[in-house]
């Protein structure tokens, strides 16, 4: 665990690193050196790491042995077999790694960069306080998939990089970022529906938003089973060993006030960005159906990836006088809630280099 919590405060202690004068001699933060270091940095702390490090690391790297197996001209023409259930898009990139005689520790670092730069590219482009994204990152929980959950990471990052389609309403570009990112998880399809959410604009839809939320709670198990029917493919988790209902309500506690803090801000123009607002109302929705099915809490994180920007926008919103004492606070509170996470989580921690036999604490 301490070597998260040693990249967080890397993170930390290169702030003041990377402010630099300008021609009037006054001190400007490059924030475009600060993230590219960062990015860097986490890059090389997910690829070097041990190969069960992760929730489907293991099944993901076995993928790259099987099909490295294989006799050279037969890796990118191979068929998919079980137990490996990959998108085209996923399938390929695996088989291309094969073919290219990438062993597992290079496809970790190919996998890392494919999830971590165009997040860390929305976070240069879209954060007002880009250390905060970086501790919200973590603390909730989108790190800690990134080390297991390859495709649905991936997909979600190439998601990020449709944001500016969404605001200048080029819907067939937007839709094109879309089933790119569904060549690595299906479910990235969903992603349409902040299109639509942003194109009626959430002050319209914002009062119908907790008689809404309360419906999910307590009928959400219809909702799972109507995206079962549209996604057959995972109707098989219906009644299975993944099929758990209930949890804690943290998440969607959360949630809710940093949407709550995000719309009043709004109001008042303190806060700049439509996109965050709308994607809050979604992940809220959605994380109110995942208590009905825990496994659907997975596809949360398309739209809860958001807190990235929300967080930093409500804290520097706050003005001059406030900023310094609320983003100390914000961060308080961040890295309490990755520490919580973090170390009640069994496939991350303890985290170990790829070539030590035994993991270190």
């Amino acid at each position: 665990m301490g070597a998260y919590f040693g990249y967080l405060a890397l993170a930390g202690v290169q702030i003041p690193l990377c402010y630099k004068k300008d021609k009037l001699g006054n001190l400007k933060f490059n924030s475009r050196l600060y993230v590219l270091l960062c990015c860097l940095e986490l890059i090389l702390l997910a690829g070097l790491r041990g190969y069960t490090v992760g929730a489907d690391t293991a099944v993901y790297l076995d993928a790259i042995d099987y099909y490295g197996s294989l006799p050279f001209i037969d890796r990118l023409f191979a068929s998919l077999v079980f137990p490996f259930d990959f998108e085209v898009g996923y399938f390929f990139l695996t088989k291309l790694c094969t073919f290219l005689f990438i062993g597992k520790s290079g496809f970790l670092f190919i996998v890392a960069i494919l999830t971590y730069v165009p997040v860390f590219a929305a976070i240069y482009k879209h954060s007002s306080v880009p250390y905060i994204s970086i501790v919200s990152y973590f603390a909730f929980g989108m790190f800690s998939y990134s080390l297991g959950v390859f495709r649905q990471m991936i997909a979600i990052s190439i998601l990020l990089c449709g944001w500016k389609y969404i605001v200048e309403r080029r819907f067939f570009k937007y839709l094109l970022v879309v089933l790119l990112a569904m060549l690595f998880h299906s479910t990235a399809v969903i992603a349409l529906c902040l299109y639509v959410l942003y194109g009626i604009k959430w002050r319209r839809v914002i009062l119908l938003l907790i008689p809404c939320e309360l419906v999910l709670l307590f009928c959400g198990r219809y909702v799972v089973a109507l995206a079962v029917k549209l996604l057959p493919q995972y109707a098989h988790y219906i009644g299975g060993k993944f099929d758990q209902q209930g949890g804690s309500y943290l998440m969607l506690l959360l949630l809710n006030v940093v949407l709550f803090i995000a719309v009043i801000m709004s109001k008042r123009g303190r806060f700049k960005d439509d996109v965050v607002v709308c994607a809050l109302i979604l992940a809220v929705l959605l994380q109110a159906v995942g208590y009905s099915m825990a496994l659907f809490g997975r596809v949360v994180p398309y739209f809860s990836i958001y807190l990235l920007f929300a967080i930093p926008d409500i804290v520097y919103g706050m003005g001059k006088n406030w900023r310094k004492p609320a983003g100390v606070v914000a961060v308080a509170v961040l890295l309490f809630l990755a520490y919580r996470l973090i170390s009640s989580n069994q496939y991350i921690t303890p985290y170990y280099l790829f070539f030590q036999n035994i993991p270190i604490k």
